[in-house]
């Protein structure tokens, strides 16, 4: 538990400095085009563990506390410059679009790392897996539907589907809407038939929700190795005793969904001697039992977890559901830009739709949330970790262009102000707002930490 802690956080810390970096590079590469003098461009606040002055007399800093960076851009505060020099090199005597362009200068390297990251990804070469249906969660909204399984998923509103992850992408963009079109052709034909979902109101954000939208719907994708569906059973167990039998495919317990193994037997092991109501699925029939496991002690600890004395499942993926997508240096900038700007609308939408109230506040996600993420990605392997961080790229370079006083798309509002009355904001009204946009962020800030230690438990 303690190794796996660390490695989170070891990845966690990797990554932001990583992504603060290149944020805070877009700024400087940008002020240094424009000659405005840069005094420091330092990575982290607090103590200064190390830095070094160069022949521009920008001092370069990494600081002990890396959650954050700055660039500080020489900015006199005098009415009227004591020289030239002073003035040209000043970022408030620099036209507004000049200063508009340094702000956002640092989003943009944002995309663009974004851009850089999925290339190497798609030259090096992507896992995907078809969008195969293996099977239909019964009851489900899916299942309302008579969608089969053992279909494989062509497109959803007209947008093909080559893989998993775009028809997530299309099910999170489909969130607020009142159906979705699924056109699905069986496996080796090209018959294809079309299924209409009706969506129900609010259904993503059910507090049965899963993380994943496409098991929200109720699909199983095929690319599970351990399923949940029981192929033996320990005598005198508590599956047993509770009238479980070989073959049952677990459906849900204490009404929520079960997609996979692990997460069935997690909560199985953290919950010794409760009683849980259990629905499986058996021939074709929906039943419900009521499980609870028995006690087991861990040696040499006092620790003790649930068992109930069964064993899932395990399949193969075949391997015709499954291939390696690699490009061209060409091909895979174009996939790459391709990529970046769904990912870039999808995280944009997704923001207007937790304003609009059509998915909820509890599904922002903050700092917890993100180091598992850059845990479990790294584990998994060098590509997942770099689309882990273009992921991250993409949302930080949005969250700073949004409007709020201390993030760049607050700058940007001012000079906009400005523009349109022809003077400079006053102080006064730029430091109300640095106050007020300090409390929302704060607010948000920790509203995402609570949801991030509500999953935990």
């Amino acid at each position: 538990m303690l190794l796996h802690f660390f490695w989170n956080l070891i990845a966690f810390i990797l990554a932001l400095s990583i992504l603060i970096t290149v944020h805070e590079y877009g700024h400087f590469v940008a002020a240094r085009f424009l000659k405005v003098k840069v005094e420091r461009f330092s990575i982290g606040f607090g103590p200064v563990l190390w830095s070094w002055r160069d022949s521009n007399d920008t001092e370069y800093v990494i600081s002990a506390v890396l959650f954050g960076g700055y660039v500080k851009l020489f900015n006199t505060r005098k009415k009227i410059a004591s020289c030239d020099e002073e003035r040209n090199q000043s970022f408030n005597y620099k036209r507004i679009w000049k200063k508009s362009i340094i702000v956002v200068s640092g989003p943009m390297f944002n995309f663009l790392f974004s851009i850089v990251l999925y290339t190497l990804v798609f030259m090096i070469g992507v896992p995907i897996y078809k969008p195969i249906i293996h099977s239909v969660i019964p009851n489900s909204i899916i299942a309302q539907s008579h969608v089969p399984s053992g279909v494989e998923i062509k497109s959803i509103n007209n947008v093909l589907t080559r893989d998993w992850d775009a028809v997530r992408l299309e099910i999170l963009n489909s969130i607020g809407k009142e159906k979705i079109i699924i056109s699905a052709t069986p496996i080796n034909s090209t018959h294809i038939k079309t299924y209409t979902i009706n969506l129900p109101c609010n259904w993503f954000n059910k507090p049965t929700n899963n993380k994943d939208p496409i098991i929200t719907l109720g699909i199983l994708p095929f690319n599970t190795h351990v399923l949940p569906i029981l192929s033996g059973i320990q005598s005198d167990s508590a599956a047993q005793r509770a009238g479980l039998k070989i073959g049952d495919k677990i459906i849900s317990i204490d009404d929520q969904l079960i997609h996979n193994w692990e997460s069935f037997i997690t909560i199985i092991k953290n919950n010794p001697e409760k009683t849980f109501k259990i629905i499986v699925e058996r021939k074709n029939k929906i039943l419900n039992f009521n499980l609870t496991p028995d006690k087991k002690h861990l040696v040499p600890s006092d620790k003790a977890e649930g068992v109930i004395g069964v064993f899932p499942k395990i399949t193969c993926i075949p391997t015709k559901h499954h291939a390696i997508h690699q490009y061209g240096l060409h091909l895979a900038i174009l996939e790459a830009c391709e990529k970046t700007w769904k990912l870039i609308c999808l995280t944009t939408n997704t923001l207007f739709k937790l304003i609009t109230g059509d998915v909820r506040i509890t599904h922002l996600s903050g700092p917890i949330a993100i180091a598992q993420g850059a845990g479990a990605s790294a584990q998994s392997g060098v590509i997942y970790y770099l689309m882990f961080l273009s992921l991250i790229s993409i949302n930080l370079g949005i969250i700073n262009l949004l409007p709020f006083p201390t993030l760049d798309g607050g700058h940007l509002l001012f000079f906009i102000i400005e523009k349109i009355k022809g003077k400079s904001i006053s102080k006064k009204t730029q430091n109300f707002g640095y106050i007020i946009g300090s409390i929302i962020l704060t607010f948000m800030m920790c509203l995402a930490i609570f949801n991030d230690i509500s999953r935990l438990w």
